[in-house]
């Protein structure tokens, strides 16, 4: 054992990042690989489970392979000759890792597909990852009340949008939506004048957030006027908010003063002795206020995402809603799990939770994500 700790420390050394721990470690070796990088999503959630295990006394190696799939693959070679207890994986691609567990991972060595399954693989021993579905389904419930599209109204136009169709939290987040949404669709209540209803339309790769606003873009141009858009992402989301603001269109948000509604409380009242008179040029009792500006007519915008960026533009009024996958949270549901299977215990997972990878139902633990669609729920969780 401490011969292959000793392999993990040589092999951080040469890219990955291995936590200095006190007391040194002399627990098992565990293997992270991530794409993304230490400075971003992954690189919180990473910290998290390397932090959780290390505190445990375990050898814990991270390496990041931002979207380079050839580079995962290298990183997965080297941890699998260093025989780790556990090899905690999120794959660049879903597909192109099985080839390499199949023929290289050791006996008892557990993995475990962190937030997107690998696939066409004998040798993922459990998943973990968040419930996109339910995200899906508290997007889509976020535009149905802020609409209040179960109350009588003339049809609205939405415009819907999905992740990588490749990704399965992708699909899943947009049949959750699309749950929500298809008895309104049905009805007449909301249309989608660009025809964008399935997946296979909707779907951009890599959620790009250039083709997002230009899609949106788009459909003004073409006269719609939008009473909503859904996205799947903060940065589609943050995108299309720029598209809308060009077009002189505002985000429907919770903020505390509308545009030309009442002063705020605690703004003083303005002093009649000090106000100009009409056309005299000079104060007078009798001044009248100027008309205010109309407010913009506002769409309803959704995102969704694993940093903090949703829950500042909520507070910011930047966006109606946004679903927080905590990444901190998954890492420690991970981190339990793999203290289990080193313990060659039966790892704790979502009751009747499966996840068919292709080759095997792998058993699967869900974590919940969080709606955050008022001031109070970004408050609450920006702290």
């Amino acid at each position: 054992m401490r011969r292959v700790a000793a392999v993990v420390v040589a092999l951080s050394l040469g890219g990955g990042v291995l936590a200095a721990c006190t007391p040194a470690p002399s627990g098992p070796p565990v293997a992270v690989l991530f794409p993304g990088a230490a400075d971003d999503a992954w690189g919180s959630g990473a910290e998290v489970l390397r932090s959780e295990l290390a505190r445990d006394g375990y050898a814990v190696e991270v390496r990041f392979a931002g979207d380079d799939i050839p580079l995962q693959l290298d990183q997965l070679h080297a941890v699998l000759e260093a025989q780790p207890a556990a090899v905690v994986i999120a794959p660049v691609d879903a597909t192109a890792v099985a080839a390499v567990l199949d023929d290289e991972a050791p006996d008892g060595v557990a993995v475990i597909a962190y937030d997107e399954l690998v696939v066409n693989s004998a040798e993922v021993d459990y998943f973990a990852t968040f419930d996109h579905r339910a995200a899906g389904r508290m997007r889509a419930e976020a535009l149905v009340q802020r609409l209040t599209l179960d109350a009588p109204g003339p049809a609205l136009a939405l415009e819907l949008m999905a992740g990588s169709g490749d990704e399965r939290g992708a699909r899943e987040a947009f049949a959750g939506s699309l749950e929500v949404l298809q008895p309104y669709l049905d009805a007449g209540r909301v249309t989608v004048p660009s025809g964008r209803v399935t997946l296979e339309r909707a779907a951009i790769t890599r959620g790009d957030p250039a083709v997002a606003a230009d899609r949106v873009a788009a459909v003004l141009a073409d006269g719609t006027v939008l009473a909503g858009v859904l996205c799947p992402s903060d940065e589609m989301a943050a995108a299309v908010a720029g598209v809308l603001a060009d077009a002189g269109l505002a985000v429907a948000a919770d903020v505390p003063a509308p545009v030309g509604g009442a002063a705020p409380s605690g703004t003083p009242s303005p002093d009649p002795s000090t106000s100009a008179a009409p056309g005299s040029g000079t104060p007078g009792p009798e001044a009248v206020p100027s008309a205010p500006e109309p407010p913009a007519a506002s769409v309803v915008l959704t995102g969704g995402g694993q940093s903090l960026a949703g829950a500042r533009a909520v507070q910011a009024g930047e966006l109606t809603a946004t679903v927080f996958e905590d990444p901190r949270e998954l890492a420690r549901v991970v981190a339990s799990m793999v203290r289990e299977v080193v313990r060659h215990e039966v790892p704790t997972v979502t009751a009747g939770a499966t996840v068919d990878n292709g080759l095997r139902e792998v058993p699967t633990r869900m974590v919940q994500p969080r709606r955050v669609d008022s001031l109070a729920a970004a408050a609450e969780l920006l702290g």
